[in-house]
């Protein structure tokens, strides 16, 4: 079974970034993912998510948007997490977070417990409010990896 830990590492996760759009959010995102050796294509990477993009957006609620391309360039399931300095004003709320997801074209249903995963998180306001005030990027995967075990929910 696919976990948080393996998924998502402390060089992916991009604390107070500065953006003017959605799209700059991506690509400092996606960035942060070039030398990531479970994407076996950088280009065809880069291809399918502009495709995935242009083809709609998910912003989700909590102001969360939730990127995410399933390609044959990706080896493994990858994440890379961004968290806003200012709130991106949007017009279906302000974004505030931003998870990029790479999945590997036959893992469906690892994906679906990923994204399960983060809206438990991204639903709890006490989790969010430590996504919000987390300073190292181990806190981040630590607060995700409570949403996957269901510890820390209630605190």
């Amino acid at each position: 079974m696919i976990r948080v830990r393996g998924t998502l590492l402390p060089e992916h996760v991009l604390l107070d970034l500065t953006a003017r759009s959605r799209e700059e959010i991506i690509g400092q995102l996606s960035a942060s993912l070039r030398s990531d050796t479970r994407i076996s294509d950088w280009k065809g990477f880069l291809g399918a998510l502009a495709e995935r993009e242009a083809s709609g957006k998910v912003n989700l609620h909590f102001g969360l948007t939730l990127p995410h391309v399933r390609t044959s360039a990706v080896t493994k399931m990858l994440m890379a997490f961004g968290r806003l300095a200012e709130p991106l004003p949007q017009k279906d709320g302000p974004l505030q977070f931003a998870v990029l997801i790479g999945i590997p074209r036959a893992m469906d249903a690892e994906y679906l417990r990923i994204v399960g995963i983060l809206m438990r998180v991204f639903r709890n306001e006490k989790l969010r409010q430590k996504l919000l005030l987390a300073h190292k990027p181990t806190e981040i995967i630590q607060i995700f990896e409570n949403g996957e075990t269901g510890r820390g929910e209630d605190e």
